[in-house]
């Protein structure tokens, strides 16, 4: 075998298992899940001057997030729903309290049972709200369980474990 012909059997090997190992990323449960926690941060971020219907249809699209049968926990807030719709509310009610809201993920731990198509992450997240001229931070410890339901990962259970008692630094 000639060197060149050996080159280029080596360079198609390394395409191929390159090709194999970033297909298999892109379809992984970690990035999916990982995509759907950035689009939650996206989607309960508010901009200053946000309109009420851009505002329900945040709040409907998170609850759409969420798998067929699911439940979600704060009992510090003394709230607790498997309903759509009243998720959908809680969310509206939560954002409408503040002209701006910015999120962030402090901290996060993801386990998947790929056999089970299930997985659990646990993070801390950071908020920063505005009201008029007041800014308040604040930061909550979730446990959020996940399912497989054809090709996403929905949310079918989220706790609220505790309120951190402030953010480690401000961040904007």
């Amino acid at each position: 075998m000639s060197g060149k012909r050996l080159q280029a059997l080596i360079c198609l090997a390394v395409l191929l298992v390159g090709g194999w190992l970033a297909v298999r990323w892109w379809v992984s449960p970690e990035r999916r899940i990982n995509k759907n926690i950035k689009r939650i941060q996206k989607l309960v971020s508010k901009a200053p001057g946000e309109s009420d219907l851009i505002a329900l249809a945040k709040a409907r699209n998170i609850s759409e997030m969420f798998a067929d049968s699911f439940e979600f926990r704060a009992e510090d807030f003394d709230f607790h729903t498997r309903d759509r719709q009243r998720l959908a509310a809680g969310v509206h009610q939560y954002r409408s309290f503040s002209q701006a809201i910015a999120m962030r993920i402090r901290e996060k731990e993801l386990t998947v049972l790929e056999e089970h198509r299930r997985a659990s992450s646990f993070l801390i997240a950071d908020f920063v709200t505005s009201a008029r001229d007041i800014t308040g931070r604040e930061a909550y410890r979730f446990r959020i369980d996940w399912v497989e339901q054809g090709d996403d990962w929905k949310i079918d259970f989220v706790e609220l474990l505790e309120v951190v008692e402030e953010p480690t630094r401000p961040w904007f």
